[in-house]
């Protein structure tokens, strides 16, 4: 059975299998633990007992002209076997939810991953009309696009 959470601190061994996982690299322990451990990086995860099927990685960034932080969502990725499950909606409601009282959270993607695009779509993204690359934007104060 599918599993969902937001990693913290002591999920070091799940940052670690991300990373070898569905970026063919290896990180430290320590590494992994800085990770978990800063507020400014979310971490969701999908994991069906010890595999990881998915997960998301996003940024709080600081605003300079307002009060409000912004979130970028920098990674969604669900592991091919776990396709068409439902896995990379639910962590990106996981983290719109807890990014609801930020200023906005933004993505950026290809406009050729037709996957990527219609999930953003169906969860109520909005394209950016004037940029060449795609951007989705959610949140009660999205830029004028």
């Amino acid at each position: 059975m599918i599993q969902y959470k937001k990693c913290e601190a002591g999920d070091e061994k799940w940052v670690i299998e991300i990373v070898k996982q569905f970026r063919n690299q290896t990180i430290s322990t320590q590494k992994a633990k800085d990770l978990v451990n800063n507020k400014n990086i979310w971490i969701y995860i999908a994991y069906d007992n010890d595999i990881v099927c998915g997960y998301t990685l996003s940024y709080v960034l600081e605003r300079m002209d307002c009060d409000s932080n912004m979130l970028m969502i920098y990674h969604c990725f669900v592991n091919d076997s776990y396709w068409h499950q439902h896995i990379g909606q639910t962590l990106m409601e996981m983290v719109l939810e807890q990014a609801h009282q930020m200023h906005y959270t933004f993505l950026i993607t290809q406009d050729t991953n037709e996957a990527a695009n219609g999930l953003y779509q169906k969860l109520g993204g909005q394209l950016h009309n004037e940029n060449k690359n795609v951007y989705y934007w959610y949140g009660l104060s999205k830029p004028k696009i």
